[in-house]
């Protein structure tokens, strides 16, 4: 584990610092997410759905449809109750990770407070 990566399982987070704050890289989770996805795609309950979807992509692009006629959003809500949506962090890592944020983001925090009003972005 590196001060840059202070989370390393069950899914590797690594930190780093951007101008205005921090970015998270979750790539094992979302890689996780994605195989959940795919899995539940190629089931009876979703694999037909996503056939229709596919044989739907030649639909007028100007037909009005009602929310309820909208089978990727519908799929989208379905596929999204079904795989995992949480990222866990353990333990000392918790701290860890809590610590590399508050370590990259208070000078990004800084330097928007000091800066003149109306210059940077909140």
């Amino acid at each position: 584990m590196t001060k840059h990566t202070p989370v390393d399982g069950p899914y590797r987070i690594t930190v780093e610092s951007i101008p205005t704050g921090v970015t998270l890289d979750v790539e094992p989770f979302v890689q996780r997410v994605v195989t959940d996805v795919i899995e539940r795609l190629l089931t009876d309950a979703f694999a037909d759905r996503l056939a229709a979807l596919y044989d739907m992509q030649a639909r007028d692009p100007h037909l009005i449809e009602r929310p309820q006629d909208l089978p990727f959003e519908g799929l989208v809500d379905d596929v999204t109750a079904v795989v995992r949506t949480r990222l866990p962090v353990y333990g000392l890592q918790a701290l860890r990770l809590a610590g590399r944020i508050e370590q990259l983001a208070t000078p990004a925090i800084s330097a928007l407070q000091s800066a003149p009003e109306g210059s940077a972005a909140a």
